[in-house]
């Protein structure tokens, strides 16, 4: 039987529940998480979604997501693309990382979001990983608390369910997330209802579930490849010819970049679109996002880009 499409809207807020393949380790070390976590926040910035509480578990992750514009889908694509290629990369590995498609139950928050979080932060505790939340460092709970400064994470829809002023509100959840520490499974947050899509009253299923207004179709990689030709100067012509000239070279990394970003197209459309070896895309492609890493000039015009991208 065919899956039933995920449900998306404009401040949807999901459990998604990530794990790795055949519950193998996702993180090896501390610098596997920093670098998770680092696209994690280059994610809220470019996608625009609210990252409202975290667990990273050695094999898998849970995240409370609160997405905008654009749908679950493309965020958690984008995410596990680019880890899996830095993970393949460092530890000399290959292949999928992740199970399958990851797991998402569309909650509402007003009734579940306070349990939701404190379920995710309890995650160590349940799997025998800490004795309570704050013990287990890979968690949004310091954030919750004001000791930590991952200012990625949106703490305030919740800490508002437990107090007027911010002091208050962290003590109250902190109590909150405590007493739920001896709980076990909870089979609504994990499984959801309609399918495991969803979770929340008829009202809320009625509202969740009533057909969504046409989403506006991706940027197609012709329109890509004309908006950046157009953005830079140049023409496609002079991107398609055997010259090795640099700036034409560093244009052609810039359109691949975008529309491997952008689920726009593969390498391999991209390789055949400019009539270039597909090993020498690749790894010039590397080369590239090293420099993105390095060049903060570079790094601020091609975000710029992105967002002409992004925009349509």
């Amino acid at each position: 039987m065919a899956r039933k499409p995920r449900i998306h809207f404009n401040g949807a807020v999901y459990h998604v529940l990530l794990r790795g393949l055949e519950d193998k380790p996702v993180f090896r070390n501390v610098a596997d998480r920093r670098e998770w976590e680092a696209l994690v926040a280059e994610g809220v910035e470019r996608f625009d979604h609210k990252i409202l509480g975290f667990c990273w578990m050695p094999d898998h992750v849970q995240l409370a997501i609160e997405v905008a514009n654009v749908p679950l889908s493309r965020v958690m694509q984008n995410l596990s693309f680019r880890y899996t290629r830095y993970y393949n990369s460092q530890h000399g590995e290959d292949g999928p990382l992740f199970h399958g498609r990851y797991k998402a139950v569309l909650i509402d928050p007003d009734a579940y979001l306070a349990d939701l979080v404190a379920y995710i932060h309890n995650n160590p505790v349940r799997e025998n990983k800490a004795k309570k939340a704050a013990d287990y460092k890979w968690s949004s709970h310091a954030t919750y608390l004001g000791k930590d400064d991952r200012n990625w994470v949106s703490t305030e829809r919740c800490l508002a369910y437990f107090g007027k002023t911010a002091k208050k509100a962290m003590t109250a959840f902190g109590k909150h997330v405590d007493a739920a520490r001896s709980e076990g499974e909870r089979r609504d947050l994990e499984r959801g209802m309609d399918g495991g899509r969803l979770l929340g009253d008829a009202k809320f299923r009625r509202r969740a579930l009533k057909p969504a207004k046409a989403v506006k179709r991706p940027m197609t990689l012709n329109q890509l490849v004309k908006l950046i030709c157009r953005e830079e100067g140049v023409k496609e012509a002079d991107l398609k010819s055997e010259s090795r000239a640099r700036r034409e070279s560093a244009i052609r990394q810039t359109i691949t970049y975008l529309a491997m970003e952008y689920n726009i197209a593969n390498l391999t459309a991209l390789a055949d679109r400019f009539n270039r070896d597909l090993t020498t895309m690749s790894r010039n492609q590397r080369y590239f996002r090293d420099r993105l890493a390095d060049d903060s000039a570079l790094n601020k015009h091609v975000r710029a880009l992105g967002k002409r991208v992004a925009a349509g």
